[in-house]
C-alpha cells in the first residue's frame, strides 16, 4: 500500500512526524510521533508517541479508529500524509526506542543545517519525547503534502 518511494523516504529522511485523530465529538486532536516503521508489504504503520499524548490519543482510536500521519523531511519540507485505521497498540519495544533515537538525531541535524546554533538545535530536538506506546495502523491511503503544485494528490491506492 505504501509505495517503494515513500518507504524509503520514511526510513531514510523523515524526520518528524505528527497524528490527527478526532474524538466523539468530532473535535481534532494532534500528537507528536517520535519514531515510525513500516512493515516488510508497506500495509502497516507502527507509530510511536509519547505518554504525554498515549491517553486522548487511544480515547480517539478507541471511538472512531481513524487517524491521519503526516511525515515530513524538515528542512526541505518533503511531506506525505498517511491516512487509515487503528488496529492495536502495546508498550514500545527497546528496538523501537532506537528507531525514535534515529529519527529525532535525522531531526537535529536538519535543525543544525538550518540554524547553525547548537542551543536552538539542543532544544528543538529535546521537544522530540521518548516514545512509550505503539500503534499499528492498517494503511488505507497516502497523499503528496509537500507544498507546491502537487500538494494534496492522492498517490496510493
Amino acid at each position: 500500500m505504501i509505495p517503494p518511494k515513500i518507504i524509503r523516504f520514511l526510513e531514510d529522511r523523515a524526520n518528524i512526524g505528527f497524528a490527527g485523530t478526532r474524538d466523539a465529538n468530532l473535535v481534532p486532536s494532534g500528537h507528536r510521533v517520535s519514531g515510525w516503521r513500516i512493515d516488510q508489504e508497506g500495509q502497516t504503520l507502527t507509530a510511536l508517541v509519547s505518554e504525554v499524548s498515549s491517553s486522548r490519543l487511544l480515547e480517539a482510536l478507541l471511538d472512531n479508529g481513524r487517524i491521519a500521519l503526516t511525515f515530513e523531511e524538515a528542512g526541505n519540507h518533503e511531506t506525505y500524509q498517511i491516512k487509515g485505521r487503528y488496529l492495536s497498540h502495546r508498550p514500545v519495544r527497546p528496538a523501537e526506542i532506537e528507531i525514535a533515537s534515529a529519527t529525532r538525531e535525522r531531526f537535529a541535524r536538519s535543525m543544525r543545517s538550518l540554524y547553525n546554533d547548537e542551543s536552538v538545535t539542543a532544544l528543538l530536538t529535546a521537544s522530540m519525547l521518548a516514545p512509550a506506546l505503539a500503534v499499528a495502523v492498517s494503511v488505507d491511503e497516502v497523499f503528496v503534502q509537500t507544498p507546491g503544485p502537487g500538494a494534496g494528490a492522492r498517490i496510493a491506492p
